[in-house]
């Protein structure tokens, strides 16, 4: 075996295949190569010939829910084997920056470093310092102020902070003129450099502008679709050629995933949420828990308060107003508007209200964090994204809901009182005195476990349904119409349940 010091990846007799849609499709076959460490790389290969599965496979980005690749032989990447799983232990000795950079938008570019840092146990003051490094002396405020160089100048800046042994480039110079190409490209060769003496990091940088990279390359590792084959090249300007002239790479048979096999792989996805929601329970985050759980109780409360005053105001004026025994027992109709509105209206109203307004914005942020490869960029910083979203949408959801509730019931209440008096002109001791005649303390405990519960499935049905693959933004608004779907079906079910346990 290679001295790890010496060499950052070894293949033997490494084969690559896909599976699921492109079923028996074989990227690589039988591959023997030696990459050593300290140099800068460049992975090319006609479009489709599987780089950017090669690119995953190194970075451990293949999900429960989607078809992980079939591989065999021995791939070692910096001494560690990819061929059982991706090994924890290379978080934070591999960074990498993504073709859609995988920026966090609700932070700064400053915030999005001092993340990175915070991640590996590093000081927060070397944000600047490291920004500068990538050529930002002066980040603006916003994510979105950024142009596209400066997104990926951030990117490699957020990269550096966890001084990785193995940097790995996905297309930096996408959609950059030639002039600031080249400067990227200088920029990503300077990075190699290691604090502390420590010799120089290694990248590989997927691409198709190796007129960029020229003389700045130490190899070129050629990934063949017609040989499946990947070689360690000198780069040289003939080869240059026919490197882009290559054939193109074959789909495979294209072959639906078996129904059984997308079935059992949806059963894992759903026992890994169900598994996270629990294990990863007590906040790491307690800032982003916090801020979080505050920014749910004040979005919605004036939606759903309005909603519980309105139910519980035309409730008792219908009741009263429409006696057919002509005003005789209104004090009897207010007691059973009273016991209705607490037991059971004002917390269904309360949960369909919030999880129409909750749900769909927390599964467009996810899902569109999904989407840019920002849920990929903290996987790749050693972040568990259960931590830095699952967890806060859990607590947000959990505690906001409740306390809701517990606003709409007064708030129904309170347009009880109203509607009876300009109804019937009722005191309010004495609507007191009927409203609350047959409510007992299990009506509102009830109502408020009722909430607690329909939070907590909402919260994980949504983290579901919004961690799922997204191809395009059309499966971002998809999953935005399930969490909304399939969190109201979990609330009315909860309700209808539990309301009909209680009282039948």
């Amino acid at each position: 075996m290679s001295d790890v010091r010496e060499t950052v990846l070894e293949l033997r007799a490494f084969t690559l295949a896909l599976r699921g849609p492109e079923h028996g499709r074989t990227i690589l076959e039988r591959v023997d190569l030696v990459v050593p460490a300290g140099g800068l790389y460049l992975l090319v290969g006609p479009s489709g010939a599987g780089k950017s599965t090669l690119l995953r496979l190194l970075l451990g980005l293949f999900e429960v829910r989607e078809p992980a690749p079939q591989v065999s032989g021995v791939c070692l990447l910096l001494g560690e084997d990819l061929t059982r799983g991706y090994p924890q232990a290379l978080r934070g000795r591999v960074g990498a920056v993504l073709q859609d950079e995988g920026l966090l938008d609700e932070l700064s570019p400053r915030a999005n470093v001092e993340f990175a840092l915070q991640a590996r146990g590093r000081s927060e003051k070397l944000a600047l310092g490291l920004l500068a490094q990538a050529g930002i002396a002066e980040p603006p405020e916003r994510v979105t102020e950024l142009s596209g160089g400066m997104r990926k100048r951030v990117a490699i800046a957020r990269a550096l902070a966890s001084e990785p042994e193995l940097f790995l480039f996905d297309e930096p110079t996408a959609g950059l003129d030639p002039p600031a190409a080249r400067e990227m490209a200088t920029l990503l060769r300077d990075t190699l450099a290691r604090p502390g003496g420590r010799g120089r990091a290694t990248a590989v940088v997927v691409t198709h502008d190796l007129e960029a990279f020229a003389e700045l390359a130490d190899g070129i590792l050629h990934l063949d679709p017609a040989t499946r084959g990947l070689g360690l090249h000198t780069p040289a300007a003939g080869w240059r050629r026919r490197a882009e002239a290559g054939p193109h790479a074959g789909r495979g048979a294209g072959d639906a995933l078996h129904g059984a096999r997308r079935f059992l792989l949806e059963l894992a996805a759903l026992a890994e949420t169900l598994a996270e929601a629990v294990l990863r329970l007590p906040p790491v985050f307690l800032r982003q828990t916090v801020a979080q759980s505050l920014r749910f109780l004040v979005e919605p409360a004036l939606f759903v308060l309005t909603a519980c005053a309105t139910v519980g105001g035309l409730a008792t004026y219908f009741a009263v107003r429409n006696n057919p025994l002509q005003g005789a027992f209104v004090p009897e109709l207010l007691t059973g508007a009273g016991k209705v509105l607490v037991a059971a209206l004002v917390p269904l109203v309360a949960a369909i209200f919030f999880t129409a307004r909750m749900a769909a914005g927390a599964a467009a942020r996810i899902g569109t964090m999904r989407r840019t490869n920002q849920v990929a960029a903290l996987q790749l910083l050693g972040v568990r994204p259960a931590d830095y979203l699952l967890t806060p949408l859990t607590w947000a959801m959990a505690i906001s809901l409740p306390v809701l509730t517990l606003g709409g019931v007064v708030g129904a209440a309170y347009a009880s009182f109203v509607a009876a008096w300009l109804v019937h002109g009722i005191g309010f001791a004495a609507w007191v005195q009927a409203f609350g005649a047959a409510l007992g303390p299990e009506d509102l405990r009830y109502g408020l476990a009722k909430a607690l519960v329909s939070g907590l499935l909402v919260a994980w049905l949504t983290w579901h349904l919004a961690m799922a693959p997204k191809p395009s933004g059309h499966a971002v608004g998809e999953a935005v119409n399930r969490s909304i779907v399939l969190g109201l079906f979990a609330v009315l079910l909860v309700h209808a349940l539990w309301t009909l346990a209680q009282f039948g």
